[in-house]
């Protein structure tokens, strides 16, 4: 571990709240996420999952919300943070990955940046091989995440969920958002 930790881990959920969200989500239509264009078809070489989305005023997204606002005060961030995003509920199986990206990019239409994301673990590691979540900072640091570890991360850093081997991995990532960085 680098002497740089650039995740800052900022809290536990129960167990019991992360089966009962994972239970809420699992309801919802998943979509693929593949993303990256090889021409004019879809490639999973940078990012090969499944997600859902629940409304932006879940009450799961509400607890992350929590944890983001209260990483932007402690962690001295000073963003302006005037909005955030429905919950993203991601599974990865067997082969299925997101390689390096930042979070921080232009939405169609929006006059906001992305500022601050927070993930959470939802099911246990002993439930999956690698997809690890690393992110790169001076190096590159993998979190030591359990079920229901919180993290945040200013948006701008380079991160990656690495390929599950086996099993099945689930997360839930909401992003802070606010005006533009200038």
């Amino acid at each position: 571990m680098s002497k740089h930790q650039p995740i800052w881990h900022l809290g536990q959920i129960p167990t019991e709240v992360c089966d009962l969200a994972y239970a809420e989500y699992m309801q919802i239509q998943p979509r693929d996420a593949t993303m990256g264009a090889n021409g004019d078809e879809l490639s999973h070489l940078n990012r090969n999952t499944t997600v859902r989305f629940a409304h932006s005023d879940h009450w799961f997204g509400n607890m992350l919300r929590g944890y983001g606002l209260k990483a932007n005060k402690i962690c001295n961030w000073g963003f302006d943070i005037a909005d955030h995003e429905a919950v993203q509920f991601a599974q990865y199986g067997e082969g299925q990955h997101y390689d390096w990206h930042v979070d921080n990019f232009p939405l169609a239409g929006l006059p906001t940046d992305r500022k601050v994301s927070v993930i959470c673990l939802m099911n246990d590691p002993s439930e999956f091989e690698a997809g690890e979540f690393q992110v790169r900072l001076y190096a590159d640091y993998t979190a030591p995440l359990v079920k229901g570890s919180v993290i945040a991360l200013p948006s701008i850093l380079q991160h990656r969920v690495t390929p599950v081997t086996s099993g099945l991995r689930a997360s839930a990532t909401m992003w802070l958002s606010g005006p533009r960085f200038k």
